[in-house]
This record gives C-alpha cells, structure tokens and sequence, in this order.
C-alpha cells in the first residue's frame, strides 16, 4: 500500500466514535474515538464520512458521488457489515415465524462491497478494508427487548438461540475478509485484535454491539500496527 497522506472513512457509528452512555441511556460521540486518536497520533487528513445506522447500500452512492470530485484523499476506508446484517426487531416481534430479512442480504453485501472497490480504484483512489469487532450477543438481545413494542418471547422464536445474533455479524465480516483477500484489498484485521483479549466484552458498551472508549483505543492501536508492520510510512504529528 502506498504511503498515507490522507483517508476518506466511509462507515457507520463504530468510525463516527459513537458509545452508548449507560448513565443517559443515549448515544454520544466519544471525543476520544480511534478516528480522532490516529488523527492526534498521525500528521494526516482524515475526512470522518461515517453516519450513525448506514449500511453499504446507503453508502454505495454517495461515495460514487465523492468519488467525482476533484479533491479528496488517495485512500478511502471502508468499514460496514455492523447494519447490514440487522434486523428489523419490531417487526420480528410482531410475526415472529416470518422470513425476516435483514437490512441487507449477505449476498448483497458482498456485491455492494466490491462494487465500492472497483469504483474507489477507477477513480484512482486506494481502498482499505477493515474486518468488524465482535459483538456481545446477550447484552444485544437484553437491549433490543427493552424496545417499545418488542417482545423478548417472540424475538427468541425467531432466534432460537441468543448467539444466532453473535453468528449472524459474523457472517458479515466474514463478507468484508473475503471481499479484501479476492480483490486483493489492504484488510486491518480489527475483529483479531479484539479476539486476543479475554474478555471481549470489557471493550464494548452496554448495547453489546459498539465499543466503548478502551475498544476504541483498540481499534486505533490495530491500525497503527497494521501500519507500522507493513511499513507504511505515515508522517508523526510534532505535538
């Protein structure tokens, strides 16, 4: 991969450095997200394009669009799957024994996900992919039935099984390794580094699927390392 002078991040609230605040039972913007970290750590110009609850299919014509500008950064980051991969809970709820689909189908995902690698790549930009971090599917499932309209009984005869949500995102990431390795895509490995720890859920908040501030942390540090393993020259800031 080339040197890096600037990123465009393209993503969802886990790149925008939301957390969910157990105090106020609301979403936040964390001032210490990994975007703003790489930014303190790095000399570089990073344009934050991820949105809260966007999926690639949402993403796809708006990067097509940013992507015909004449400005912009040479690499682009794309990070998805976290939205993709969810469902509709209410209307789970409501008729449990339907064939729910989710926000998108993995199929469709991973069409989408290559399409945005040829479009990056004829615009002569350089795409990089990163994997998602784990979920905690319990703290997920106790936070989805705390839902107006949602009933615990009823998402758990969709499920089956509580953990069928921890399988479900992974599938999706999986999606995005297998998108990277057969486009040959710089992939930064962010599910591994979260894996390594023992308890991954230390990492994350208490919706069971964004990380906190000390997940945040690990994200930065992944792609510092990922940076600094591939001797990827990225300019120190002097402060």
């Amino acid at each position: 991969m080339p040197d890096i002078t600037g990123i465009d991040v393209w993503g969802d609230s886990i790149m925008r450095g939301v957390i969910f605040d157990a105090a106020s039972s609301k979403y936040r913007f964390l001032a210490g997200s990994a975007v703003k970290l790489f930014e303190k750590t790095f000399a570089v110009h990073i344009k934050n394009n991820a949105r809260f609850g966007c999926t690639a299919d949402r993403a796809m014509p708006l990067i097509e669009k940013s992507l015909l500008e004449a400005s912009g950064n040479q690499h682009v980051l794309l990070e998805f799957g976290g939205n993709d991969c969810d469902f509709d809970w209410k209307s789970v709820s409501l008729s449990p024994d339907a064939d729910h689909r989710p926000n998108m189908t993995p199929e469709d995902f991973e069409s989408t996900l290559r399409e945005m690698v040829v479009a990056i790549r004829q615009a002569k930009k350089n795409p990089i992919m990163m994997t998602l971090p784990p979920i905690d599917a319990e703290r997920y499932f106790d936070f989805i039935c705390r839902l107006d309209g949602v009933e615990a009984d009823n998402i758990m005869r969709f499920l089956k099984e509580k953990n069928q949500i921890y399988r479900q995102q992974e599938r999706y990431s999986d999606k995005v390794k297998k998108v990277a390795y057969q486009e040959n895509v710089p992939l930064v490995d962010v599910r591994d580094a979260f894996l390594q720890h023992r308890n991954v859920s230390d990492y994350l908040c208490e919706d069971g699927i964004h990380p906190n501030e000390e997940g945040q942390k690990i994200i930065h540090e992944t792609f510092v390392s990922y940076c600094r393993e591939n001797g990827i020259e990225i300019v120190l800031n002097k402060e």
